[in-house]
């Protein structure tokens, strides 16, 4: 399944660059954009489609019970009747993706209204709350679930569209947080969340090097809403053993999306201090403030990369996680992006 999203990404990213580049949406340089020529914002449908096609191919494949029983292995056969059960989860975060996806790209296009994304997004993640996926956190009223549910979702959909500023910031951020899941997930046996990340790593995989650290793409706000969706969607789904109350329920979003949070958090509430609505552009997040110390933007990238890379690491050993787990899942996401760069670094090169 990583193979196959990759592969998706990497062919259908070039194909929506040419045809956003004629037809757009593109993002024009002036102002308070620093690239030098228009660029293309359609990665994040390439990376949503390399999510979605071999998700919904698995679990149609799924889906057909004893026909696919009899070439699968007995290890896998188990889980067949969990993934079935779950279908309805996994359809609703998948159509909740694709509606954001929809509307960030109308966004794209031509601007929408902040409060109509708002209202969406609600609707999306009321609609996660209806399949079952909410944030209990040992709290006995219904009604504050769901508030707190949807509240978290729409927070951490649009934490991590302010996060895509810089080039690689936002992809990398969720690119990370997505492998420290994806061991967590295998070493939890949790396949239904497993196979849905190792799919938006292989297609971040294949975006990453178009996109950092010269950008040839954008995600746009029809990927980066729609990540930051998926992303908390997928946080929410996340289950532990039954037993005595434990911190990683509160521990685990936390960890896994820690600097998109972070950031929302210190730029919601400098721009309420100043007046300001917080949907207003502006260079007052973490990655601004650390070139306004002195780093290029490259290196603050890479900083608060490594930041998300230490937050998530303790919840991910405190898991069980194996270390040749998240070595395997580490060092394929790594070479399979290396590989990637150097093809885009030689072809510039004989261009």
């Amino acid at each position: 399944m990583f193979g196959a999203s990759l592969l998706i990404a990497a062919i259908v990213l070039p194909l929506l660059e040419r045809r956003a580049l004629k037809a757009g949406p593109v993002d024009r340089p002036g102002g308070r954009k620093d690239h030098a020529r228009p660029t293309p914002l359609t990665g994040g449908i390439a990376v949503l489609l390399a999510v979605a096609i071999p998700a919904v191919a698995g679990l149609l494949l799924a889906l057909r019970g004893a026909a696919i029983g009899d070439v699968l292995p007995d290890e896998l056969v188990v889980h067949l009747p969990g993934i079935r059960r779950r279908a309805p989860q996994l359809l609703a975060v998948l159509l909740g993706s694709a509606v954001i996806m929809l509307l960030g790209h109308v966004d794209d296009r031509r601007g929408l209204s902040p409060w109509l994304r708002l209202l969406v997004q609600g609707a999306c993640a009321a609609g996660l709350v209806a399949v079952g996926l909410r944030a209990t956190l040992y709290i006995e009223s219904p009604a504050l679930q769901v508030a707190l549910t949807i509240l978290f979702v729409v927070f951490t959909t649009n934490a991590v569209n302010f996060i895509d500023n810089m080039n690689g910031l936002m992809a990398g951020v969720v690119l990370i947080g997505a492998l420290h899941l994806l061991g967590l997930a295998i070493a939890t046996d949790q396949l239904f969340m497993a196979a849905i990340l190792v799919c938006l790593a292989g297609g971040l995989c294949a975006f990453l090097p178009r996109n950092f650290p010269n950008a040839r793409v954008f995600i746009g706000d029809a990927g980066s809403t729609a990540l930051g969706f998926l992303l908390a969607a997928l946080t929410l789904a996340f289950t532990f053993e039954d037993g005595a109350p434990s911190a990683r329920p509160f521990l685990l979003p936390i960890a896994v999306l820690a600097v998109p949070l972070l950031d929302g958090v210190v730029v919601v509430g400098a721009r309420l201090l100043r007046g300001v609505h917080p949907f207003t552009a502006g260079h007052d997040h973490l990655s601004h403030r650390l070139v306004r110390s002195g780093l290029t933007p490259t290196r603050a990238v890479l900083l608060l990369w490594a930041v998300q890379l230490l937050a998530g690491l303790p919840v991910v050993l405190l898991g069980g996680v194996p270390i040749d787990v998240l070595l395997t899942v580490w060092g394929t996401g790594g070479i399979a992006a290396l590989v990637l760069g150097w093809q885009r670094t030689r072809r510039e090169a004989t261009a």
